[in-house]
């Protein structure tokens, strides 16, 4: 019983190495996909409208969200100069990621899950 006790701890002792050295190895590998991606990531998250401020504007028509670009933002705004009207004025943004209005928690989340680490 007691060489199968100290054959357990061997083991076990052996088992307990392995994933301490895989948890530096999943580290490690961690750290090098966020330099590749870059170490600062920005997110654009632009809120819903307030119940007063839906009643003061008629949605977020200056805020454009390009279906098939989920990086981008466009700001618009008429420029009125004196009586002199000329075209819309037009501001892009790239960021890592634009989640519109209707984006919900979880969806914000499974965005960057994995770029978040537990600390124990």
């Amino acid at each position: 019983l007691r060489e199968v006790e100290a054959s357990q701890r061997a083991l076990l002792a052996e088992h307990e190495e392995r994933i301490h050295l895989l948890e530096m190895e999943r580290r490690r590998l961690h750290n090098d996909i966020q330099e590749l991606k870059g170490n600062i990531r920005v997110f654009c998250r632009v809120r819903p409208l307030l119940p007063e401020e839906r009643e003061r504007q008629r949605g977020l028509p200056h805020l454009h969200f390009p279906p098939q670009d989920n990086h981008t933002l466009v700001l618009t705004r008429p420029d009125d100069v004196g009586r002199e009207r000329r075209a819309e004025l037009r501001y892009d943004f790239s960021f890592d990621r634009v989640f519109p209005p209707g984006a919900s928690q979880q969806e914000i989340f499974q965005e960057i899950q994995l770029l978040v680490q537990v600390c124990a």
